[in-house]
């Protein structure tokens, strides 16, 4: 298992998803119909990546670079393809305050009126992260921001906080159709991935 280059036909997708897969269990009584749902946390980002026709020329790269993934075996680090920079404010080398695992809110040191807005991707500690609401640094430059995933471990202080392009480990969620070559060109490929937990 190893990590492969992130291709660059991936730069320009023609089109692209990313949502959390909540863990979580549910249960409903089968005579009152009320209901209890425990989340488990460990949610990991599922992510879908399709890539537009191209020549046979062209497809040669897509189709060694899907082989070289071996299935759901090897993996690589992915950003939000469509957001790959904040859109808020928040820019310099922000770190972050010490926080425990299981958190919803990370606090941020950063520049004085920096913000982040909902949906805006940080990483830290190699946590893909969103941004649940937009949020506002203060006089000090403290910005407190609710995330929409649970942190998966502690994370230290003074831990950098990546907002160009922030990534997570990707691999396959199942082995994907093959590079398809019709006359004239190759049809879209479309691969769907799930986040990869070292």
């Amino acid at each position: 298992m190893s990590e492969i280059a992130f291709p660059d036909f991936f730069e320009d997708p023609s089109e692209f998803s990313l949502q959390p897969m909540v863990n979580q269990l549910a249960n409903a009584s089968p005579y009152g119909g009320s209901e209890q749902v425990i989340d488990k946390r460990n949610e990991r980002w599922l992510a879908t990546v399709s890539v537009s026709p191209r020549t046979h020329d062209e497809a040669a790269d897509l189709e060694a670079w899907a082989a070289s993934m071996r299935g759901m075996t090897n993996w690589i680090q992915m950003y939000h393809l469509q957001r790959p920079e904040p859109r808020g404010t928040m820019r310099g080398a922000p770190t972050v305050q010490a926080v425990a695992a299981g958190a919803g809110t990370v606090r941020i040191n950063t520049t004085a009126g920096a913000t982040l807005l909902a949906g805006d991707m940080i990483g830290i500690g190699g946590l893909l992260l969103q941004v649940q609401q937009p949020c506002t640094a203060d006089g000090t430059g403290l910005l407190i921001a609710p995330i929409v995933n649970r942190l998966r471990r502690a994370l230290a202080s003074g831990t950098a906080v990546v907002w160009n392009r922030p990534t997570a480990l990707f691999r396959f969620r199942a082995v994907p159709e093959p590079i398809s070559y019709v006359p004239g060109y190759t049809p879209e490929a479309t691969f769907d991935f799930m986040e990869y937990v070292a």
